[in-house]
């Protein structure tokens, strides 16, 4: 274990209290949406850092290659989940976009799962494509949760991007 898996569990143990506000925000409860932006934006921020000081402090470990994707899964689907279930939301993606992202994530770890019972082994190799991704779709909840006015245009682009990202997946 090193300060960038630490850096990765705490930004694991934020996605639950980020969930509930998400699913407790509504007119009594208005600050919770404010919240749960504070905390999307602590966790893509330690996402951020945790693959700085792995990078420049050459601190890249076997676990961080799992750990920092599996986090980043577990809050955007957290995320997706949370706005899809959020009936106070005014400004969310339709749900087939958020069909989009759950069934790409359910396929690349299904994928995973599968090489590694026949492989014993698990490579993870970001690409280009799938940071893209990863990029709109947490700007994409960023938007939501700023009440963006033309946050469509985001959401449009993430489906795009994971759609493409899957192909590429299986292309690989």
């Amino acid at each position: 274990m090193n300060l960038p898996n630490y850096i990765t569990i705490f930004r694991i143990f934020l996605v639950p209290f980020f969930f509930s506000f998400l699913i407790y925000y509504n007119s009594n409860h208005s600050n919770f949406r404010i919240l749960a932006l504070i905390l999307f934006l602590i966790a893509i921020g330690t996402d951020a850092l945790d693959g700085f000081i792995a990078r420049s402090f050459a601190k890249k470990t076997e676990l961080g290659t799992f750990l920092d994707p599996f986090a980043d899964k577990l809050l955007l689907l957290s995320g997706f989940l949370g706005i899809t279930l959020s009936s106070a939301l005014t400004i969310k993606p339709p749900v087939w976009v958020v069909v989009i992202v759950v069934f790409r994530d359910l396929f690349i770890i299904c994928g995973l799962g599968i090489i590694f019972l026949t492989t014993s082994r698990i490579r993870i190799h970001p690409n280009f494509i799938g940071k893209l991704t990863t990029f709109f779709q947490m700007l994409t909840i960023a938007t939501v949760l700023i009440e963006w006015q033309h946050t469509h245009l985001i959401w449009l682009v993430a489906a795009v991007l994971t759609i493409g990202s899957v192909i590429g997946y299986l292309a690989r």
